[in-house]
């Protein structure tokens, strides 16, 4: 690996996590090509909206991701 790639992959990796996603999401549409990324974009944008609604509404129960991981580690092991 090239000097210059190290250091920019060190200096990706000191971002905080919302930086990198940003990063990484860049990265892969340059791989995949953003052709057909905007039907991709809107129906995640349309399920973004869905899930906010019931979140608003009070018809979804909302677990902290913690929560749900130790849920999930529990019945795997059961």
């Amino acid at each position: 690996m090239a000097p210059d790639t190290q250091a920019l992959i060190r200096d990706v990796l000191a971002l905080d996590a919302d930086q990198r996603a940003v990063v990484a999401n860049a990265l892969l549409e340059s791989l995949h090509g953003a052709a057909d990324t905007s039907e991709v974009d809107a129906v995640w944008r349309a399920e973004a909206t869905r899930r906010l609604a019931e979140v608003r509404a009070g018809s979804v129960e909302v677990v902290d991701a913690d929560e749900h991981y130790a849920r999930l580690r529990a019945s795997l092991t059961a």
